[in-house]
């Protein structure tokens, strides 16, 4: 169960756009079509059903649709797309999602169809697997998106600034506010797996709290989206055991060589599998690391022997199933996690509240540090303002970050 959990709580983004990737991706079965259309027909009928089914929000209507013998890598059978689509709604996945059938296609070979969707720049979007099965079309597997070779992505430059390591270009994007002090502030902002730079520049509003309070901010690439946060996230980074720690050291190095950045405020934040992979930084390369404030994802690494505490604060939503244990540890247990790893004493104290949203915070850490977990209730894995919150999250933790130095 845990790859189910994963592959949904890590590849279900986002924002409206990234929303229809999610669910296409998601590769749903079909049901049933009149059989005075043709195969086409009866496929793009059976299509439209099942968005009708998935914009009503009824895991058990849209499970109606779904072949019995469904098959994924993550998933399989009915009852567990109808768990899926369960875990989806009450994540608020569905609230505002688009689905576009008008640029599909259909390939058949046999009783066997893919049926292809392609986004306005002609690439597939989202793909799904179809068999006939006593003259219904269901739909039966998944196009996965295919990590294999990868590596020929990154042989030459991209983004804004590149490095070399191991042969491959591992790059990032950059924002350079007009009016920066002598000194000023590095902050990473980490993308979740499956998502874009761009996505993250896009939702996470970090380019603008630049602008306002004066840090230099970048947006790393992981490789083929995903970071190595820890053995259970992200692939392929973590499967290809993908140093990214090295990477964003490196990152560091030079961004710091032509910047003037402040050795002593270096910041990371992120969503998902970039939040786990922020605290991945600070276990494991704490001696740069000035503090961590991240959203929907937890601590995948044990603490590393020459550790050194960093203040680290983490933001959850109550819809998103990650804030509570499962297969991974819940939102509260990550807390605690962290009040192990920095030595703090005493029960945690309630620092903030605005209705039922709090934050929970250990004050008394080594090292003047401090623990906090930011519960947004009713919010869900994307947990930015104006995507799945009302509440400006960055800002709260830009405010968390500024307040810890070296």
């Amino acid at each position: 169960m845990l790859k189910v959990m994963r592959y949904i709580h890590f590849n279900l983004l986002k924002n409206k756009e990234l929303k229809k990737n999610i669910i296409f991706s998601v590769i749903i079965i079909f049901g049933a079509c009149s059989s005075k259309l043709d195969d086409s027909q009866s496929i793009m009928s059976t299509m439209k059903q099942w968005k009708q089914a998935v914009l009503s929000e009824n895991p058990r209507e849209i499970a109606k649709f779904y072949s019995n013998n469904f098959f994924s890598e993550e998933i399989g059978g009915k009852e567990q797309v109808a768990e899926f689509w369960k875990i989806v709604i009450n994540a608020g996945m569905i609230d505002g999602i688009e689905i576009n059938l008008n640029t599909s296609q259909v390939d058949f070979n046999g009783d066997v169809a893919e049926f292809l969707i392609f986004n306005d720049g002609g690439e597939i979007e989202m793909g799904f697997i179809l068999t006939k099965e006593n003259k219904t079309w269901l739909i039966s597997g998944t196009l996965s998106e295919s990590h294999e070779n990868y590596e020929d992505d990154y042989l030459s430059e991209y983004g804004d600034e590149c490095i070399q390591i191991d042969g491959l270009y591992r790059c990032w994007d950059i924002h350079i506010p007009d009016k920066l002090d002598n000194k000023y502030p590095l902050v990473l902002d980490l993308h979740g797996w499956g998502d874009t730079v761009e996505d993250q520049k896009r939702i996470s509003g970090f380019e603008s709290l630049a602008d306002s309070f004066g840090f230099l901010v970048v947006w790393p690439y992981g490789l083929a989206r995903s970071w190595n946060s820890g053995e259970e996230c992200c692939p392929p980074a973590s499967d290809d055991q993908i140093d990214d720690v090295n990477f964003l050291r490196k990152l560091i190095k030079s961004v710091s060589s032509q910047y003037n950045i402040d050795s002593n405020r270096i910041y990371f934040t992120g969503l998902s599998n970039g939040c786990a992979m922020a605290q991945r930084m600070a276990v494991e390369a704490s001696d740069i690391v000035s503090s961590v404030a991240c959203i929907a994802l937890h601590l995948l690494v044990p603490e590393t022997q020459n550790y050194s505490p960093v203040s680290v604060m983490t933001l959850f939503g109550t819809k998103d199933d990650l804030y509570y244990p499962s297969d991974l540890p819940g939102a509260l247990e990550n807390l605690k996690k962290w009040k192990e790893i920095n030595n703090c004493e005493g029960d945690p104290k309630e620092t903030w509240r605005s209705s039922d949203h709090f934050t929970l915070t250990y004050e008394n850490c080594d090292n003047e540090t401090q623990v906090s977990l930011v519960t947004i209730n009713e919010g869900g894995h994307v947990l930015y303002q104006g995507v799945q919150t009302d509440i400006n999250t960055s800002k709260m933790a830009w405010d968390f970050m500024k307040r810890f130095t070296k």
